[in-house]
């Protein structure tokens, strides 16, 4: 055989052992994530104080999840839940932040106040219909105009109770 076939062949091999590491790499990646992102929701769904403290970040933060942006750590029973690790790039919630969504979110009127500020920025059922309206009639400015509203009120107000349980 040519020095040059056995050179191709040498590198195809290094290059596919090399691709079949990475691989196993990423995937021992992808497991520790759905692990831990798994611990996480287990943690949520079985102890108040840590449900509290995850609808606490939610509140500040409704763009990051527990598991994947941060980690809540409960050591032991006499000790309140508390964020282990924040890998998020958004800001870090300060402690004072957290005490104060966590007042908040312990008022049993918070959901129905919650709720009202999210239906109070919504366009009215007229404005949607008339907008849907002009859209069968060809015209879908105000549709368009209405659906980003929608969805800034969504951004804002983002329900994702599921994120927390």
């Amino acid at each position: 055989m040519d020095n040059g076939v056995i050179t191709i062949i040498l590198v195809l091999m290094v290059a596919a052992f090399g691709w079949t590491y990475v691989l196993w790499k990423n995937t021992q990646k992808m497991n520790e994530t759905i692990n831990l992102t798994a611990r996480q929701q287990d943690l949520v769904r079985h102890d108040d104080r840590a449900r509290l403290l995850c609808h606490a970040i939610r509140i500040l933060n409704p763009n990051v999840s527990p598991g994947i942006d941060y980690t809540i750590r409960h050591d032991s029973p006499e000790q309140d839940p508390y964020i282990a690790e924040w890998t998020s790039n958004e800001p870090r919630p300060s402690d004072k932040e957290i005490k104060a969504a966590l007042l908040e979110v312990s008022d049993v009127n918070h959901e129905r106040r919650y709720a009202m500020m999210r239906h109070a920025e919504y366009p009215s059922v007229e404005e949607q219909l008339y907008a849907a309206y002009l859209a069968r009639q060809g015209d879908n400015s105000k549709q368009l105009e209405v659906d980003e509203k929608i969805r800034r009120v969504k951004e804002e107000y983002p329900k994702g109770d599921d994120e927390c349980i």
